[in-house]
């Protein structure tokens, strides 16, 4: 009663997720880029935590010689790194055992694919396939880039500003979004930022104006991106959805790019 006895956790150390390509054929190729952030973990359906990776985290074990753990990967939401959670597209890695050797560490590398069930759309892409692409609204026209060095994927789509005042403002095609979770994907690398909205078409005839949701400052390498278009759905509902980038060259800097790859949407 004074001093009870205190189990010995066993600890699992975990440095990244392995993105894997999935076994079936959707009607449009989904990417394999990815920027998972941090892990939720379960031994035998109870929550452990919620971890930034890399991370070593103890596991009480229940006593049997193994107990099954549950990984789910996590993602920045919107671009923020204090808004981290599952994501729903990305399926958990239910394979490991963990065996009770307390004090002992092993070392684990989770899986993870996109569920079999998600409906990829793309919105505008810029490598090898014949998919639609952003088209200038106003201002410097986005153009597309090839040279594999200066892409992720294959290909990139660049809005490239020289002059003092230039600006871009482009949109996609308008997409049709169900209800229920919905993200829109999409790699960057830019040296100016630049702001993501999305617009809701009630009619034919009847648009809102485009919500800015997030705005992205400049990154020297290839990121990703999700943007989270679940609420927002739900408070502009409407019978399709644009897209919307906007950029211009800041003050002082003699030039500036964005470029994107990859942009889908992403439902069940």
């Amino acid at each position: 009663m004074i001093n009870p006895a205190e189990p010995v956790p066993t600890y699992v150390h975990i440095d990244s997720f392995q993105f894997k390509p999935n076994a079936f054929v959707y009607p449009q190729p989904l990417t394999l880029s990815h920027h998972i952030v941090a892990v939720w973990a379960y031994y035998e359906n109870n929550l452990i935590g919620e971890f930034d990776l890399p991370v070593t985290f103890p596991v009480l074990t229940d006593g049997s010689n193994t107990g099954k753990l549950e990984l789910y990967p996590a993602v920045d939401i919107d671009g923020q790194n204090n808004t981290v959670d599952m994501y729903p597209f990305y399926q958990p890695d239910t394979s490991y055992a963990v065996a009770t050797q307390p004090g002992k560490t092993f070392t684990y590398e989770p899986s993870t694919s996109y569920y079999s069930t998600v409906k990829p759309y793309y919105i505008a892409n810029y490598g090898t396939f014949p998919l639609s692409k952003l088209v200038n609204v106003i201002g410097v026209p986005i153009s597309q880039i090839k040279t594999d060095s200066l892409s992720f994927e294959g290909g990139a789509g660049q809005i490239y500003m020289n002059n003092p005042g230039d600006s871009s403002v482009d949109s996609s095609t308008s997409f049709v979004v169900s209800t229920g979770a919905a993200y829109i994907e999409f790699n960057y690398k830019c040296d100016v930022p630049f702001t993501v909205g999305v617009q809701s078409n009630l009619s034919t005839a009847i648009s809102s104006t485009p919500y800015y949701l997030a705005g992205i400052l400049p990154s020297s390498t290839w990121q990703k991106f999700y943007l989270n278009l679940t609420a927002f759905i739900t408070t502009y509902p409407g019978s399709s959805y644009n897209l919307y980038i906007n950029t211009e060259l800041p003050a002082g800097q003699a030039t500036g790019k964005v470029l994107l790859q990859n942009v889908q949407l992403i439902t069940f």
